[in-house]
């Protein structure tokens, strides 16, 4: 009797609480939603590439009916609220048959709490007492009167348990299956309708016998019922349940957390990222990582850009997120010799070079400075094409000297590249690396010489209208400097069809070493240096940053190659063919007429064993000419540039060339008459 009357007692303030329920509006609960949930980080087809947990830590990913199997909603429900889409937020059936069932027994035998019962209070905790009880059932009408179904749903779902900071259907899928909840299998489903009920005992990753315990009765019950048959519930009895939490996305980490530090209050982050590319991107600079040893010394960045769109496909800020955090595609470094395609190019533009040029390759002074060539060795007269295939130091310096450091970094600037901090002071050293720039304005810069010399700004929205076009070299110019980097040869194994056109950079110290290249459809550009910009061993871009390069390459989709066109009313010329202001470059117009002698080359050692003719060639300058050997005359006045001589004894020879204004050039040879 007594036992009735405290049910009956329950009953009646049960009633009360409903009737009060309806007075107050609007639910406070409404104030937690939506939910918020994890950060994603998506790449341009709307796959996952980064995971954030949200601010209490959890990992949370929003679930949509739509989205999530059938069979598992068709199941979950079937277990958890039969009556879900009739009743008003509670189960008058469920809770007389639990009251029966308390007031048989002495116990709560079954449970009377339905889905909106259970989403209010995974939206407001609380202890598990009558009083709470009643609190939810009141709650849950309320929630019910400004809440379709479908939304009440999609919010248990979200926030529904799963076992350590994972909550909600998507992101337990994720992480126990390494997929989403739109097709599961029964026991993968019934694992997942068992998980919240006791969501700590029965993680899977760390109490796999109890999951497994769990999952079979959920099994049973579901057999039992008729919503599987024995032979479904018996195979997914001997099914495993997962024994490992699977790890969050960590694609692109320096990225990802800039675009989110720029949007924080969006959970749906997109990118131009190709999660393909980006994972290939990353493996290979994992790979190099651990070449390059030294962790926390020397690392590596990358980018890859679809020259079309000018949208970043791949994103590596360092060669590994403990080896540095920092996003280096950012870091302001010396380029080395990697802008000297662009001093040619001006140059080209300007009409005063072509790619058959000939230029004086030998130790020189301008002004106060006095730069050498990486090796320390000279080829004398060599072509503008040869010159920059071997990134020779001194003809670069020569074209810039012509062209102007000022006219190069404004034309930068013209296109939205500033390099350096006082633009004012740039000097000849900028051919040589004199100055500060990033991998990003690097490949957009070789991105535009893959565009015919048409700039745009590379991007990482994959939503954002092209960017505005500036010209950064003409047409014919841009071609011509493509023309010489595509006539470099093919790097050995290569699996690509498309030549690839490149450029090394190495800086002072070799503290950076450059790989900037690029075909028609994609330009990645590679840099290996030291986070903190310190001196590094005496590596180069060719021997670092290649290899890399050409990996890279080689884990793009297939690459096509076009026929190569001539730009609109240019012509391919050879040396002898050329103006002969063409012909040969020389430092200033004032130089054009100096005599040069153009062979022999100054340091050079002639093997000339029993040859009886020793040659002499001279361009520039205002005959008749004299030559001499050692101060005698060779001679009489020559009117042209090539003679024929006897050959001097062994030994030094000093040659000097005299023309009618008496304007002169020496040049020093070692002749060996053994054969």
């Amino acid at each position: 009797m007594k036992r009735l009357l405290s049910v009956l007692s329950a009953a009646a303030v049960l009633s009360g609480g409903l009737f009060f329920a309806y007075l107050v509006q609007p639910p406070p609960l409404l104030r937690r939603l939506p939910v918020p949930c994890s950060a994603q980080v998506l790449d341009r087809d709307g796959k996952l590439l980064h995971l954030f947990t949200t601010q209490g830590g959890y990992w949370r990913l929003p679930a949509r009916l739509e989205r999530i199997d059938p069979d598992f909603l068709r199941l979950l429900l079937a277990c958890e609220d039969k009556r879900f889409w009739s009743h008003w937020g509670m189960d008058p059936l469920a809770l007389g048959r639990a009251v029966m069932q308390l007031a048989g027994h002495g116990r709560a035998v079954s449970g009377a709490s339905t889905i909106t019962m259970q989403t209010v209070r995974l939206l407001h905790p609380r202890p598990r007492t009558v009083l709470s009880k009643l609190i939810e059932m009141a709650e849950a009408l309320r929630l019910e009167r400004h809440l379709s179904k479908q939304d009440i749903l999609e919010t248990y779902l979200t926030l529904a348990p799963y076992g350590g900071n994972i909550e909600g259907i998507e992101a337990a899928c994720f992480f126990y299956f390494q997929k989403d909840a739109a097709r599961l299998t029964p026991s993968e489903a019934a694992l997942l309708i068992s998980l919240p009920q006791s969501p700590e005992r029965r993680r899977p990753d760390r109490r796999p016998a109890q999951a497994e315990i769990a999952r079979n009765r959920v099994l049973d019950r579901l057999a039992e019922n008729g919503l599987l048959s024995a032979d479904q519930a018996k195979l997914a009895r001997t099914q495993p349940v997962p024994a490992k939490r699977q790890p969050a996305p960590f694609l692109a980490p320096q990225f990802s957390r800039q675009l989110r530090a720029l949007q924080p209050e969006k959970e749906m982050l997109l990118s131009s990222l190709d999660r393909a590319v980006q994972e290939k991107m990353e493996a290979i600079a994992a790979q190099a990582q651990q070449r390059l040893g030294e962790e926390g010394k020397r690392t590596l960045a990358l980018l890859a850009v679809d020259n079309r769109s000018r949208q970043v496909l791949a994103h590596v800020g360092s060669g590994g997120w403990r080896i540095s955090s920092l996003d280096l595609t950012k870091a302001r470094r010396s380029p080395g010799s990697a802008l000297k395609p662009f001093i040619y190019g001006l140059a080209f533009e300007q009409g005063i070079l072509h790619p058959e040029t000939l230029i004086l390759d030998r130790p020189g002074r301008f002004g106060s400075y006095g730069p050498d060539n990486f090796d320390r060795t000279h080829h004398g007269w060599v072509s503008v094409r040869e010159a920059l295939h071997r990134s020779l130091n001194l003809p670069a310096v020569q074209v810039l000297e012509r062209v102007g450091p000022q006219t190069l970094l404004s034309r930068f600037a013209s296109v939205g590249i500033f390099m350096g901090r006082n633009q004012g002071e740039a000097g000849l050293s900028l051919a040589l690396g004199g100055t500060a720039t990033n991998l990003r304005d690097l490949t957009a810069l070789y991105a535009a010489l893959a565009d015919q010399g048409e700039f745009r700004p590379i991007t990482f929205n994959p939503a954002a209208p092209p960017g505005p076009e500036n010209r950064l070299l003409a047409p014919a110019a841009a071609w011509q400097v493509d023309e010489i980097l595509r006539s470099l040869p093919a790097a050995a194994g290569l699996q690509t069809t498309a030549r690839i056109r490149y450029k090394t950079g190495t800086s002072y110290g070799f503290r950076d070493a450059w790989a900037i290249g690029y075909t028609r459809q994609h330009t990645i550009g590679v840099w290996v240096g030291r986070p903190d910009g310190g001196y590094g061993k005496r590596t180069t871009g060719a021997e670092l940053a290649v290899p890399v390069l050409l990996q890279a390459f080689s884990a793009l989709p297939a690459q096509v190659e076009a026929a190569d066109s001539l730009p609109a009313g240019f012509q391919r010329f050879s040396h002898n063919q050329l103006p002969p202001h063409l012909q040969y470059f020389s430092r200033s117009a004032a130089e054009q007429s100096q005599p040069r002698i153009y062979y022999p080359v100054d340091g050079s050692s002639l093997n000339l064993g029993d040859n009886p003719v020793f040659v002499l060639k001279a361009h520039g300058g205002t005959p008749p000419f004299h030559w001499l050997i050692n101060g005698q005359p060779v001679a009489k006045e020559q009117q042209g540039e090539i003679i024929s001589c006897p050959p001097p004894g062994p030994g030094l020879a000093r040659i000097t060339l005299i023309d009618s204004q008496g304007r002169r050039d020496r040049v020093s040879v070692w002749v060996n008459l053994e054969n």
